[in-house]
């Protein structure tokens, strides 16, 4: 039996509006993310604008953090002791990923907020007739 959807009736579904001032990469991630919100039935509001630019630029971060790491690697050795240390672009992406999926959650990506698929079911009599 599928899931009933909760729906709050303060909630007044709109397309939040993009932020002209996002960098480029965050911009990608926010057209990226309202795709895949939409595709995914979940509905936003303009109130949903602040918490979807954070996700956006939060995405384009761990993007940039991964580049670095990708050039850089995950350690580096200390100069004066020779230790590896843990490179601090590592160190970041972890809190960014955190975060990440803090955004996410507040923008509904959770199976209680999405609108259930509509099951077209045959009756045996359609089936026998049809």
């Amino acid at each position: 039996m599928p899931r009933s959807v909760k729906t709050d009736p303060n909630l007044k579904a709109g397309n939040p509006t993009k932020p002209t001032n996002l960098s480029d990469g965050a911009s990608r991630e926010w057209d990226r993310l309202t795709g895949e919100l939409e595709r995914s039935r979940i509905h936003l509001s303009e109130g949903h604008r602040a918490t979807l630019t954070l996700a956006a630029t939060v995405a384009a971060d761990i993007a940039a953090m991964w580049k670095v790491i990708e050039k850089e690697g995950l350690y580096w050795t200390n100069k004066k002791t020779g230790e590896p240390k843990e490179h601090p672009a590592a160190k970041r992406m972890d809190a960014l990923r955190r975060d990440y999926l803090k955004a996410l959650t507040m923008l509904g990506l959770r199976a209680s907020v999405a609108q259930p698929e509509e099951v077209k079911t045959e009756t045996l009599e359609g089936i026998l007739h049809g």
